[in-house]
């Protein structure tokens, strides 16, 4: 007992309550200890009223902390439900306009973070380090970093500019996979085969699986239903996706010569 007696001496007499009021959390020589130091001190009614009251407003505060982290853990179980119901690829029915632009919103906010935390190092390293030099091919490297989140947002906010912007996004992108398809079947092994080890070549299937993801996404958002939520008739549709893809083909056809 000698170690809790002297531990306990200097606690309040509301710490000696608390642990008097909650034997089942202290080993029950520290709750002998701490009544027989309580009874010790000869208290007056008002002392303990008081150091009652105060464990009482503990009490009442510790609750409602406890309530509020139930909340929030509630509040993010049903988000993460209703985030589930709307990307589980196992649909009871046909999914609607709204939950279609969500998961599509939802797909390239993932995508973001996972870049995001795939270029941390680089970013950090540009960031900090004074021998980081910020140029033109830096801005083109980070843009993507910049153009997925903007694209995102305006395309959940149901913005005519954010499903511009995505399907210039899809088109740029689906149509580079096909050119980065073709670049990897006529890449030939190198003379030194470190150098390959080094760099390895990207499988087709990757690039395959690439184009898939992100024609598949613009096919989606060219739905009529999806089209008439933010104003884009087939012309501009056409027009748009057109002069993209056409201007993709063209760089990547002069990378290729």
């Amino acid at each position: 007992m000698t170690d809790f007696t002297e531990k306990f001496r200097t606690y309040s007499n509301t710490d000696l309550l608390k642990i008097i009021d909650s034997p089942d959390d202290f080993q029950p020589l520290a709750v002998e200890t701490a009544k027989t130091i309580f009874a010790s001190r000869q208290l007056s009614d008002r002392d303990i009223e008081i150091a009652t009251a105060e464990l009482d407003a503990l009490k009442q505060e510790k609750e409602a902390k406890d309530q509020k982290r139930k909340d929030v853990e509630n509040k993010v179980k049903n988000i993460a439900a209703s985030v589930f119901s709307t990307v589980n690829p196992i649909q009871a029915e046909t999914p609607n306009s709204d939950k279609i632009i969500k998961i599509v919103s939802i797909v390239f906010g993932g995508l973001f973070l996972f870049q995001l935390y795939k270029e941390f190092g680089m970013i950090s390293f540009m960031f900090t380090d004074s021998g980081a030099k910020w140029d033109f091919c830096m801005v083109l490297y980070f843009l993507p970093l910049l153009i997925v989140p903007t694209v995102t947002i305006l395309f959940f906010k149901r913005k005519k500019i954010g499903w511009t912007l995505l399907a210039i996004f899809l088109s740029y992108s689906a149509v580079s996979s096909i050119g980065l398809f073709i670049l990897t079947l006529k890449r030939e092994p190198s003379a030194f085969p470190a150098l390959d080890n080094i760099f390895p070549q990207t499988s087709p299937t990757t690039h395959i699986m690439t184009l898939l993801f992100f024609a598949g996404t613009l096919w989606t958002i060219c739905n009529e239903e999806i089209r008439e939520i933010y104003s884009v008739d087939k012309k501009y549709m056409f027009r748009t996706i057109g002069i993209i893809a056409a201007l993709t083909a063209l760089t990547t056809y002069g990378i290729f010569m």
